[in-house]
């Protein structure tokens, strides 16, 4: 009876977990249907395995990266302007194929602005990375520069493979990119390349500077480049294998180091943690960050303050591809960034121990954070030794409001993609961050944060389906000219296809209850012209979605016609062209006729011959049908029933042949070693298996592990213990 009772226990929690975590948000306006748009979407080759990427936005044009072409686009009508053509040469495709790559074309994946008329473009070029240096016009086009030069090996500067996440950008002279050095994606790096051809990149082939990662982005702001992108997290590799966010920086007039140690390598990279996680005693993380907004002037929350905004960036983050599917988008403040490098450092005494904080008094002064006019020769050899072993910061970057912005749950989709309008002010003297986020299944979601005095609560403007159902988002921009608003469109982008939407859908309604319930900062009610427009004056309630200069009249008129629908099938009903006795004695022989068979056991036909000869119970029946069904959540539940059966009767059975065994097994003798090494993965170190030395052993540690609790402290210290020396190998 207590093994049925823990059962049904079980069934009803995980029954109401998954009803609870499939529930998605109510947008104000859903759209499931890709509408036609105008202008017609940008096809490319009309090719699946175009593979385009967004390379370069500026003002009115794009540059976009295909196979063996870079087109330049206008985004007003996403015209073609020019197309640049390069292929991959013969031997290089042939040298591929043999080594049975997939992608042996040249994709291009890097284009900077070196000058007015000068590009710098790389491409993929068959696994075989090769730039080039263009003058370019508008007027002729791409032309090579003159004099002509070879290709460039853009090994280090250009991705081997299309589909790998790099990113670069060109300040001032210096290339800047973040890529991998090798076919196989082993190197990881980060690499400037200034006017004289100088290389300077991190540290080869150390996971503590970087393990596995994927770049997202590249920004420069002031005496920096940062760059956003998850990677393995080392400091967690005793607990287990785990994704971690992060920003790191350089600074640009960073040289590299002494001869004898971090020469051409940066003396400036550092690295923290990026926390986007639900707050609670437990918090929920969403560790993978997918995309980022660009810098922009912001407040995550609104303000009637136009000044009341500061250096901003939005980021998208998911859940691991074996948890629970969510997705989450995070505000940050630039000072927040900069701040979390001044503070200490993160390290391991050996690789016996935990990563702890690292005390201020073994932190090299000045701190290592400051950049300097040149590296070399700035710091001597314990400050440079210092640098190449504690490249992570302890202290994680905290959301601002400490909690995401905005919650996606849903076991169909996740978040990809975002772009922000920054401070959009509505009707009601307020100022927003509207958000636009993509998804891998071809929508966009608008949303905005509503809540005042630090609080987050989002609203879902729209929720609408923009590319071919299962199409993944790949790239938004948002394309803005607050002096005509014909010209404020968002630029969705998949591999195979671009187009372009309306920031805003006002005239969508047509009174104005519906006008002010969609909260959008875009929209406002115009009394004189009866119409929802996108103006900054005129009815509109962004903090309730009601208002009470509206006509309720206008909201009422759609529901004085449900009596008549209601009435219109009971004066069908009534026309019968038999007698009343007659009709009587068929109903009481139809009655007497579905008794004996539901004695029988048999309702389903007994359901269907009372729908037979009444085509409108039988409509009915069949609206009511698809109205109260709910087939994904049906088939989700018989799986999840299936499931815990399965383990019931498998516990049981186990339970049983265990029972037969227990004497037969009784002296059985197993390797208490390998027991033990599972066991205590966290392990104090008390017992023989774990210090094969007692004069080697060193005094508990405390550790360090990054949460975000309700009281806003990033980090807590959790119980002093020393773990087990992990099976990596760092080199």
């Amino acid at each position: 009876m207590e093994y049925l009772m823990v059962f049904a226990f079980l069934i009803v929690a995980e029954l109401t977990a998954v009803t609870s975590w499939q529930q998605e948000w109510q947008p104000n306006y859903v759209s499931r249907t890709p509408e036609s748009v105008t202008p017609p979407p940008f096809m490319g080759q009309d090719d699946s395995t175009e593979n385009m990427k967004l390379l370069m936005v500026e003002s009115d044009t794009a540059f976009v990266g295909g196979r063996n072409r870079l087109y330049y686009l206008s985004l007003k009508n996403l015209s073609k302007i020019s197309t640049l053509e390069w292929q991959a040469d013969d031997y290089s495709k042939m040298t591929c194929n043999r080594k049975s790559k997939v992608g042996c074309e040249n994709y291009i994946r890097i284009v900077v602005r070196k000058s007015k008329d000068k590009l710098f473009v790389c491409g993929t070029h068959a696994f075989q990375p090769r730039c080039r240096h263009y003058e370019f016009t508008e007027q002729n086009g791409f032309r090579m520069q003159m004099p002509k030069k070879e290709d460039e090996v853009g090994t280090g500067m250009c991705p081997f493979d299309p589909n790998h996440n790099s990113t670069a950008i060109y300040i001032n002279g210096s290339f800047y990119a973040a890529t991998v050095s090798d076919p196989d994606s082993r190197d990881p790096l980060i690499l400037q390349k200034n006017s004289e051809s100088i290389l300077i990149r991190t540290q080869p082939r150390d996971s503590i500077f970087l393990n596995e990662p994927d770049f997202v982005s590249s920004y420069d702001k002031d005496d920096k480049v940062f760059f956003f992108f998850r990677e393995m997290a080392v400091e967690n590799i005793n607990c287990g294998k785990a994704v971690f966010s992060r920003v790191g920086r350089v600074c640009k007039m960073d040289k590299g180091g002494a001869v004898r140690t971090l020469q051409n390598t940066f003396t400036s990279f550092f690295k923290a943690r990026i926390n986007c996680s639900i707050p609670g005693e437990i918090p929920f993380y969403f560790d993978e960050i997918q995309s980022t907004s660009e810098f922009g002037q912001g407040n995550y929350r609104p303000t009637k303050d136009s000044g009341d905004r500061s250096d901003m960036i939005y980021a998208v983050f998911n859940t691991p591809e074996n948890a629970i599917r969510g997705s989450a988008v995070c505000a940050y403040k630039y000072t927040d960034i900069t701040q979390v490098f001044k503070r200490r450092f993160k390290g391991q005494e050996s690789y016996n121990y935990n990563w702890l904080p690292v005390s201020w008094d073994n932190t090299p002064s000045p701190h290592p954070e400051e950049c300097h006019n040149g590296s070399q020769g700035a710091y001597g050899y314990k400050h440079l030794n210092f640098i190449k072993s504690h490249p992570l910061m302890d202290e994680a970057m905290q959301p601002s409001g400490g909690r995401p912005m905005l919650v996606f749950t849903s076991i169909n989709a996740k978040l990809t993609q975002i772009a922000v309008d920054w401070q959009v002010l509505a009707a009601d003297k307020n100022y927003y961050d509207v958000m636009f986020v993509g998804t891998d299944d071809g929508r966009v979601i608008k949303a905005i944060n509503k809540g005042t005095k630090g609080e987050i609560e989002s609203v879902v403007i729209e929720d609408i389906q923009v590319m071919p159902h299962g199409v993944p988002v790949t790239s938004l921009k948002i394309h803005s000219d607050r002096n005509d608003q014909s010209q404020q469109r968002l630029i969705v982008m998949s591999k195979e296809r671009i187009i372009t939407i309306p920031l805003q859908r006002c005239n969508r309604s047509n009174t104005c209850s519906s006008c002010v319930a969609l909260q959008d900062p875009y929209c406002a009610w115009n009394q004189g012209l009866k119409q929802c427009l996108a103006a900054e004056t005129g009815v509109q309630s962004i903090a309730t979605g009601t208002n009470s200069n509206c006509q309720p009249e206008v909201e009422v008129e759609p529901k004085t016609q449900a009596p008549e629908e209601l009435t219109t099938p009971a004066k069908c009903t009534c026309a019968n062209t038999k007698p009343e006795d007659e009709a009587e004695k068929e109903i009481l022989a139809n009655n007497q006729d579905k008794n004996d068979k539901v004695e029988k056991g048999n309702s389903e036909e007994v359901f269907t011959a009372d729908l037979e000869g009444n085509e409108d119970a039988k409509a009915g029946a069949t609206m009511t049908a698809q109205a109260g069904g709910a087939p994904l959540e049906i088939l989700v539940t018989a799986v999840i029933i299936a499931i815990l059966v399965s383990l019931v009767v498998g516990f049981f059975i186990g339970y049983k042949f265990q029972s037969c065994r227990k004497n037969r097994d009784r002296d059985v003798f197993y390797e208490s070693s390998s027991l033990q090494r599972g066991r205590n993965r966290l392990s104090s170190g008390d017992n023989p298996y774990f210090h094969t030395d007692p004069k080697n052993m060193q005094p508990l540690k405390q550790s360090n592990i990054v949460v975000n609790l309700k009281n806003g402290k990033a980090n807590s210290l959790a119980e002093p213990k020393t773990v087990m020396k992990s099976n990596k190998v760092y080199l």
